[in-house]
């Protein structure tokens, strides 16, 4: 007993013990540009942490713990709105969003952590800042390594056998192994030459094929031509649309509030700053000229997307992504016009041009309003750039699996680095496939030894001839 009291003095906190849950009060941390606060109600212990207000602030705990996986459960008080938060346990930091609040404590999860035997650290950084913190408890968890596979259904009932076919293969492998992914060519070909594999899918974007690109710099030549080679030499094929505006563009140099210089020239056409394109007035009116400019671009993409049908390859198609966060103009004016468009394209693509190769990938944020439905999407994937690649993502995971377990395919669209797939498996988590943005997968963003050590795991499914 009086080795556990010395050890618990030395760590300067007090952790809490019930049920096997270990429950750390913030006020016994070290405190780094925050004050231990009683001013309001409802806090457990002698206070709550609060000042969370300048890069930098955060509070550090330390305690005994016993090794396993627990969901940090935080209560918190977020009076001025949702505001997101950076948790960091031993050292493997995560990020997330506190839901407001109003005055009053609350308590969320920030996903499954990982605990070691005896001496453990939690330490919580400013994020948006102008939040509380009262406690962090670690629940012991249940991992769960099951998923329920959605039906062999694809959005497109008229879809090619082939089509179908690799949707099978994505669900059959659902739930035992990841599926490796890379963006572009220099990427591809450097992982292929550190590790000895291929990553299972190819990723491309469409951007340099928008028209009002076109009418600055020529489309090129050869890039849909190389994916269709890919996929003929056995890769999966996903490919994206960074989509130029189709006019409106402001093609110039601007100044922000602060007088810094934003590139706004016809290059960065697909960002909301860049355009004054205006997506609901066109959508609502069909006869209007800018929504026969959206036919027109999406027609484009169909010539491009036709040479993948010409050779009987299916394609992850991924367009309009990340439209919740409203920096493409393509979700600027908000879910219900972004659902139009989604919708519009599907027609387009699959109705009038009979593209029936394609297998459609909604990029998922946290707000359902933007879902464009099950009858239009076939995969539900998430863009995440972590700040620590070991990230588990465990909460994003365990929330997309509570509404769509059995109905839809889940995935990581875009990661920023190479996930650590075998310690997502060790927290239950389990994405039928992974893409890496380029530009992250080589040195100093991930190590050579990190790209090898998970593209030859066991749990991450290659290109099938490796």
């Amino acid at each position: 007993m009086s080795a556990i009291l010395v050890a618990v003095a030395v760590f300067a906190a007090r952790a809490f013990q019930h049920r096997n849950s270990i429950r750390v009060e913030a006020e016994t941390g070290l405190l780094t540009g925050t004050t231990v606060a009683t001013t309001r109600s409802g806090y457990s212990g002698k206070g709550y942490v609060t000042g969370f207000t300048k890069d930098g602030d955060k509070v550090v705990i330390k305690f005994l713990g016993k090794p396993g996986i627990y969901e940090a459960m935080i209560r918190y008080c977020a009076s001025m709105g949702p505001k997101g938060y950076d948790l960091g346990v031993n050292g493997v930091k995560t990020s997330g969003m506190f839901p407001a609040t109003g005055a009053k404590f609350g308590t969320t999860s920030a996903g499954k952590v990982e605990l070691k035997n005896g001496r453990n650290s939690v330490e919580i950084d400013k994020g948006w800042g102008y939040f509380d913190i009262d406690y962090i408890e670690f629940v012991p968890a249940k991992v769960s390594h099951s998923v329920r596979k959605p039906p062999v259904a694809l959005a497109d009932t008229h879809a090619t056998a082939k089509t179908v076919e690799l949707f099978a293969k994505l669900e059959s492998t659902y739930g035992t192994k990841t599926l490796s992914g890379q963006y572009d060519d220099n990427d591809t070909d450097y992982i292929s030459k550190t590790t000895l594999k291929t990553p299972a899918i190819f990723a491309a974007d469409f951007m340099d094929y928008s028209p009002s690109r076109v009418e600055f710099s020529p489309a090129p030549k050869n890039l849909t031509e190389n994916a269709v080679h890919r996929g003929q030499k056995g890769q999966i094929v996903s490919m994206s649309w960074h989509w130029n505006a189709p006019t409106d563009l402001i093609n110039k140099m601007l100044k922000d509030s602060n007088g810094k210089d934003v590139d706004a020239n016809w290059y960065k056409g697909f960002y909301t700053y860049a355009t004054n394109f205006d997506l609901s007035a066109a959508v609502d009116d069909p006869s209007s000229a800018n929504y026969k400019l959206i036919v027109r671009d999406i027609d484009a993409i169909a010539d491009q997307l036709q040479k993948f049908s010409d050779a009987n390859i299916p394609v992850l198609w991924r367009p309009l992504h990340e439209a919740e966060g409203g920096w493409f103009w393509w979700g600027a004016k908000g879910p219900e016009p972004f659902i139009k468009l989604w919708r519009l394209m599907f027609n387009e693509l699959t109705v009038v041009r009979g593209l029936h190769n394609l297998i459609w990938v909604f990029t998922i944020g946290n707000n359902p309003k933007w879902y464009p439905g099950d009858a239009y999407v076939d995969v539900l994937g998430i863009d995440a750039y972590p700040g620590d690649h070991s990230d588990a993502l465990s909460s994003t995971w365990d929330n997309l699996k509570r509404q769509f377990d059995g109905k839809k395919l889940l995935a990581i669209t875009e990661f920023g680095g190479v996930p650590d797939i075998p310690r997502m498996r060790r927290f239950g988590v389990e994405w039928a496939y992974f893409v890496s943005w380029p530009g992250e997968v080589q040195p100093p963003g991930t190590t050579k030894a990190t790209l090898s050590r998970i593209y030859r795991d066991p749990s991450v499914k290659n290109k099938a001839s490796d």
